[in-house]
């Protein structure tokens, strides 16, 4: 009987999980079949067509939205990623380690609203203009620290030995570093780049507080569903929008999977 019981728990847990995945999935899902509705309506269609997506193409002040989420994310991506791996680097052999992990991690359990405000009074107490450079440090503080334990995790799993081998053989820090080490963390780094991107590119309650005139996609959905209501063109940029994060999250998740 017990055995039977033990036999069960992990098929019992999977059906479990994949409830709980469905359940937060299906509504992200759905929007992506409602975006296909010739008359908008919010239902399946019967009849698809990829109308809202050409009036999405069209749409200048969309596309300058659009714009401005690549350019941010980009530029958050090319920041967090070498300062992640730098504090990586930093902290690794660093006494009292948990503290400081600690420290780096707070911006994760922080309210984004607060941290938007107060960054927006930062920049009002110094006078320095709203544009995409503050909204850039407000991106970066984000994507950080889920950049740095991304990055941690994968040096987590590098046997130090090896760097130590190289010493014995006359290998130089740098030389050590560049063939052996870097070659392992390679795929780690590049899932935290990916995945800072990501976090700015769906950013939006620290933005709305530091933006400058020019919306970044989020703010911009937001005030066209405050303005004028569900609009079946929400519904084609929403569904782009969990199909990109859906295919940059399984890429950093398959990266993730190579350092173990």
């Amino acid at each position: 009987m017990g055995a039977t019981l033990e036999a069960r728990r992990p098929s019992l847990l999977g059906v479990y999980t994949g409830l709980v995945i469905l359940a937060l999935l299906l509504p992200l899902a759905y929007l992506i079949p409602l975006s296909l509705n010739p008359n908008g309506a919010p239902r399946i269609p019967l009849e698809p067509t990829l109308a809202w997506y050409e009036a999405v193409l069209s749409n200048g002040d969309l596309i300058a939205a659009l714009r401005q989420s690549v350019t941010l994310g980009l530029l958050t991506s090319a920041i967090a990623t070498p300062l992640a791996f730098l504090a990586a680097m930093g902290t690794r052999n660093v006494v009292r380690r948990s503290a400081v992990i600690g420290v780096f991690l707070l911006p994760v359990f922080m309210p984004g609203t607060s941290v938007g405000l107060g960054l927006a009074v930062y920049f009002q107490l110094f006078e320095i203009e709203l544009s995409l450079w503050t909204m850039l440090v407000a991106h970066v503080l984000w994507a950080f620290p889920f950049a740095y334990i991304i990055v941690l995790t994968s040096m987590a799993s590098f046997d130090r030995h090896l760097i130590e081998a190289a010493y014995d053989l006359g290998a130089s820090e740098v030389r050590a570093f560049v063939d052996i080490e870097l070659p392992h963390i390679r795929p780690g780094l590049l899932g935290a780049a990916i995945f800072s991107f990501t976090l700015s590119f769906n950013e939006f309650s620290r933005t709305t507080l530091v933006r400058s005139a020019t919306d970044t996609l989020p703010t911009y959905v937001w005030g066209r569903v405050q303005n004028l209501g569900l609009d079946p063109t929400i519904y084609a940029v929403s569904a782009l929008t969990i199909i990109l994060s859906a295919v940059l999250l399984a890429i950093v998740g398959s990266l993730l999977i190579r350092t173990d």
